[in-house]
């Protein structure tokens, strides 16, 4: 039971380096997607504003237009004024002179109110662009780094995926059944080690009947508290402690 739950403690490890590269994986990611968030939004108030931008410069040709036709208007019947003799006519054509007249004053102010509106359009145009320039920018170097370690962890994960398919054999399916079931609600952590009677999961200090029965390691144990699978450190020194004599016998 002692070398099971050793085993298990071996593919707990790869088990803990496999949750974090994927953590380091999401993480890039994450911050790849906000930064593309971000550019979008500009992109997309860049796009409003050039609508913006058309719109208002459709409304100053249009203006421009009614003017000029109504300039040409206020020519022909100013020359018409010096020709007509009936009083009454000639009233009636100059009220028509000057309601044109005024029509054009404020069409005019009116073009000059929407060029000035197209300036400002044009000046906030000008720093979107540029700043979606630098996103841009920041986005091609993200995805670059995100694409670089992606690859990297997607080699790590073959490897640590490897090593865990030759462990799973040495372990019962009961006991990795449960050590997977603890794992899922735990935080990807279902087996920890007791240090000097505590639970190195939730540092809780074990009744001191169970610590005698983990020192024995021929039990499955969980904590009372976390509900991991427990066993004792000593196990891992003595682990190593064999190891390095099976190193120094060698001829």
């Amino acid at each position: 039971m002692r070398q099971q739950l050793l085993d298990l403690h071996e593919v707990q490890k790869i088990d803990v380096e496999i949750r974090e590269i994927e953590n380091q994986g999401a993480s890039v990611s994450e911050k790849l997607a906000k930064l593309e968030s971000s550019a979008n939004v500009i992109r997309t108030e860049v796009k409003t504003l050039t609508e913006q931008r058309e719109t208002t410069s459709r409304e100053i040709k249009t203006l421009e237009g009614t003017v000029q036709a109504e300039a040409h208007k206020l020519r022909k019947w100013e020359a018409r004024l010096n020709e007509i003799r009936n009083q009454r006519e000639y009233l009636a054509l100059s009220r028509e002179v000057e309601g044109s007249k005024r029509a054009n004053r404020e069409a005019e102010e009116k073009i000059l109110e929407f060029m000035a509106q197209r300036d400002q359009i044009e000046k906030k145009l000008d720093e979107l662009q540029d700043k979606l320039a630098e996103e841009e920018v920041d986005c091609a170097t993200e995805r670059a780094g995100v694409e670089r370690v992606v690859g990297e962890n997607r080699e790590r994960l073959a490897g640590m995926k490897k090593r865990r398919e030759v462990l799973l054999p040495k372990i019962p399916r009961a006991l990795l059944k449960k050590y997977d079931a603890i794992r899922e609600k735990r935080l990807g952590v279902g087996l920890v080690t007791v240090v000097d009677g505590c639970c190195q999961g939730c540092n809780m200090k074990l009744p001191p009947q169970l610590y005698n029965i983990l020192q024995r390691g021929d039990s499955i144990e969980q904590c009372p508290s976390c509900q991991r699978i427990i066993f004792w450190d000593h196990f891992l020194a003595d682990q190593a402690s064999g190891a390095k004599g099976q190193v120094g016998a060698s001829p």
